[in-house]
């Protein structure tokens, strides 16, 4: 395992840095929304604003997959080891 995600994850991160896979993106969203959107949920208790955050951590994926190595912890990671509120508006 790789924080949250499993090694063939990183290798859908891989895919989709190297190749810009829409396919690999739509099935590590698929896998992680749940866990990403209930973590959320839990930190902001507000239903709208938990799918705002969810969103913004696979933009964040998006834009950093390039930089992802194997010692990475994602955003849901992070998210879900808080202690702290994730910010809110």
């Amino acid at each position: 395992m790789y924080g949250w995600m499993m090694a063939d994850d990183m290798e859908l991160v891989r895919e989709f840095a190297t190749r810009r896979s829409d396919a690999a993106f739509e099935t590590l969203v698929s896998r992680h929304i749940n866990l990403v959107y209930s973590v959320a949920l839990r930190q902001v208790r507000d239903p709208h604003l938990a799918q705002e955050v969810a969103q913004a951590v696979f933009i964040i994926l998006a834009r950093k997959a390039k930089s992802l190595g194997p010692d990475t912890i994602c955003p849901a990671g992070c998210i879900a080891r808080r202690n702290t509120p994730v910010p809110t508006r």
